[in-house]
Parts: structure tokens; sequence; C-alpha cells
């Protein structure tokens, strides 16, 4: 599989499946409450995917039950 064919999802598609807002997912990197994405080597967009989604979710689910 080439990396062109991995579906990764841009920042604020991932804001849309967490149901925040880009800003906020940009605060959580900016705070290391989140990892930092991959980014494409010309575009520097960062390259979310499904993974990463799902690790946002658990981070999130922990931090609200301590």
């Amino acid at each position: 599989m080439s990396n062109t064919d991995v579906p990764y999802l841009l920042s604020h598609e991932v804001a849309e499946l967490l149901q925040v807002s880009t800003q906020t997912i940009y605060n959580w990197l900016r705070t290391n409450r989140i990892p930092e994405p991959k980014r494409h080597p010309i575009t520097k967009y960062r390259q979310w995917t499904p993974q990463d989604v799902q690790r946002i979710r658990q981070i999130v689910t922990e931090e609200q039950h301590q």
C-alpha cells in the first residue's frame, strides 16, 4: 500500500468526528494533550489517521474519568 492509499483526515474533519472545534484540536496539540500526527512532506498538512482519532478519544475519555 502506498502512502497515497491511506485515508488521511484533515484537522477540521477530526474536530467534526470528535464534536469539538478545530481550535480545540490545535489547543490540545499546543499543550501536548494529544500527540502530533505525521505531516505531509510537501504541504506540511497534518495527516490524521482513524487510529489517531481513536487514540484522542481514549485520551479524552481517560481524562474525564480521573
